[in-house]
């Protein structure tokens, strides 16, 4: 057996690596820290909202972690010379010392046992917040920014349509997470209706199951950033059945109003897959 056989995440991390080393680091290094939270979660029986207090820290190391593979697999579609640019290095730098200050505070309100998020109990938390908001918006820039050098600098032989889809799908993220944001962050929770509690929520994302929870569709508009490219590589790289800018066009559309739905949904007070009491 080859190594790919035996082992094809390697290869997918070894690809990753050749296509920008210090995202490749940084992606494999938040999904190891995931091992010290999750042990946590087994001896701290702490809780804020009804979940474990080591619960939020580990699912934005996965989702950070995500986020690295997810633009260092972009810088794959970009010469190597541009990664040497300021505006790049602004990219891959700025995002992953952004990523690391938001993960040392998730930790830090772990430990001391309280909510990261809508803490305004005390002056220190009161201010984090926000500033843990500045930093999600600088992981957007990230994002953004990458998409434009996409736009001027593929490398040749690239599949037009495949670029058009990472580009489509990061303005869908970078537009709809900030909506979405927004609104989250005007508010003093998640919860929209049904009852203020994270307990009994939805396995694995534990979004409300009683009312409507705008996690929701802030999670569907962040990853538009890996969906919509995912989708129109395997419609159309995969299966042929999409063929044009048009396509891609149906895609995105597509996309966006599953995003309005879900949001209208929530806003609506019910949860999500299914309507009020249907679960």
């Amino acid at each position: 057996m080859t190594m790919s056989e035996t082992a094809p995440g390697l290869g997918i991390h070894m690809e990753l690596w050749r296509r920008q080393p210090a995202l490749a680091s940084m992606a494999l290094v938040f999904l190891l820290a995931m091992v010290p939270t999750l042990l946590a979660m087994q001896f701290d029986i702490r809780t804020v909202n009804g979940v474990n207090v080591w619960g939020k820290p580990t699912k934005f190391l996965f989702s950070l972690s995500v986020y690295y593979a997810t633009i260092g697999w972009y810088f794959g579609f970009l010469p190597f010379a541009v990664q040497r640019t300021p505006l790049a290095r602004f990219i891959i730098w700025g995002t992953i010392a952004v990523g690391v200050v938001e993960i040392l505070w998730l930790v830090l309100a772990a430990v001391a046992g309280v909510p990261a998020h809508f803490n305004r109990d005390s002056i220190v938390w009161s201010i984090a917040y926000p500033l843990a908001g500045i930093g999600a918006t600088v992981l957007l820039i990230g994002m953004f920014l990458q998409a434009l050098l996409i736009t001027r600098h593929t490398l040749p032989g690239t599949s037009p349509l495949l670029r058009m889809g990472v580009v489509a799908g990061t303005g869908i993220a970078c537009a709809a997470t900030l909506l979405t944001a927004f609104v989250l962050a005007g508010g003093t929770g998640h919860w929209v209706g049904g009852e203020a509690s994270d307990t009994n929520g939805l396995p694995v994302f534990g979004w409300s199951r009683s009312g409507g929870d705008l996690r929701v569709p802030h999670f569907w508009a962040l990853h538009a950033h890996q969906l919509v490219p995912l989708l129109v590589w395997v419609l159309g790289e995969k299966l042929g059945w999409v063929q044009s800018r048009w396509g891609v066009w149906l895609i995105a559309s597509a996309y966006v109003g599953f995003v309005i739905v879900v949001f209208v949904q929530a806003l609506s007070g019910h949860p999500f897959p299914f309507g009020q009491g249907e679960i």
